[in-house]
């Protein structure tokens, strides 16, 4: 059977979902690897200046950081599109009945209901691209949120229908479908234009930190119980150790007693470390205190005003910093890091 192109497909399924579905449950394939090219349009249009950040951070940071960083944006949305497609999946499997339940085919069907779910979010985070308004109102992610789940549903429903009353797909498609698709596509292409002239204009802001440049000077007031400040400016002459980290985030958690080890065998030596909380908005001062009471640090912790991460280009955490005495930066560390590695750092930079 000639299968129409990718364009038609989507616009068919968007157009004409009855039409659509009953043609993939026809062709019995079709519907992951078209929720794969959506996936792998997303992750260019939209997150174009993240990528931009992880190709330039493989000549500036560690490969191992770098890489990180681009399997984390690629990561992010694989597994939104999986979520939606296995738990449609799974609910087409549970619908359809005895005799009707093929696992396959209901994967298949699954996929194909993410096409409705990136039809709703694909114009919104256009709009709010970081290249034109920034971060979606929570308003309007809650609103879009329930469109596309609401897309998702009607799509599962429609399936499990398809399978319990099988009819034959008219083998033509449309003129308003290859439209339909043709609409959809547009706007990730208009996405990767406005992301592409962004980041072209921004280069110095994409560009990450590296060795050798001077680490940008701040103070922020301490959160673990300790009055005062921490200003990077009055540790020069120290070496100093950032640490980038959150009480959401595992792998921090599971560094902090290896740190708490490095910060005892190291501080005699004039090494100085600094725990930047950067939960943000997700947990109240009052929980990060008492989260700092149950887990106490034997250094410094301060909390994120928003502004420094984005100056040392944290996008991803665990994130380490580590700065020389003369205030520049030494080395940098993203994602898990071990004890030696962290160690040798430290000597390098103490020398």
């Amino acid at each position: 059977m000639v299968q129409p192109a990718f364009y038609a497909r989507l616009g068919l399924l968007l157009a004409s979902p009855t039409r659509g579905l009953a043609g993939l449950i026809q062709r019995g394939t079709g519907g992951i690897r078209d929720a794969s090219y959506l996936v792998l349009l997303a992750t260019i249009a939209f997150r174009f200046p993240d990528l931009v950040r992880g190709v330039l951070s493989l000549s500036r940071v560690s490969v191992g950081g770098a890489l990180t960083q681009l399997v984390g944006v690629v990561g992010s949305e694989v597994r939104t599109a999986a979520f939606v497609a296995l738990s449609s999946a799974f609910a087409i499997v549970v619908l359809a009945g005895r005799g009707r339940r093929d696992p396959s085919l209901a994967l298949e069907l699954g996929s194909a209901c993410y096409v409705p779910y990136f039809c709703v979010w694909a114009p919104v985070r256009l709009l709010y691209l970081e290249a034109v308004l920034g971060h979606v109102p929570p308003l309007l992610s809650h609103v879009a949120r329930v469109l596309a789940w609401g897309g998702v549903a009607a799509f599962v429903g429609l399936a499990v229908w398809l399978l319990r009353h099988p009819r034959e797909a008219p083998p033509a498609t449309p003129v308003r479908s290859r439209g339909a698709g043709i609409a959809l596509l547009a706007v990730p292409a208009l996405a990767l234009v406005c992301s592409g002239v962004w980041s072209a204009r921004n280069y110095e802001l994409l560009r990450p930190l590296g060795r050798s440049d001077m680490a940008p000077d701040f103070t922020l007031a301490r959160v673990d119980g300790q009055a005062g400040s921490v200003q990077l400016a009055k540790l020069r002459g120290q070496v100093v150790l950032l640490d980038f980290w959150a009480t959401w985030c595992p792998p921090c958690l599971a560094m902090l007693p290896m740190l708490h080890q490095l910060y005892g065998e190291w501080h005699g030596r004039g090494v100085e470390f600094v725990g930047i909380d950067s939960d943000g908005a997700q947990i109240t001062p009052d929980q990060l205190r008492a989260f700092l009471t149950r887990r106490p640090f034997p250094y410094p912790v301060v909390t994120d005003d928003q502004e420094v991460g984005g100056l040392y280009g944290v996008y991803s955490i665990p994130h380490i910093v580590i700065v020389g005495r003369d205030g520049t930066i030494a080395k940098i560390f993203i994602g898990g890091v071990g004890h030696d590695q962290l160690a040798a750092a430290l000597a390098a930079a103490s020398e």
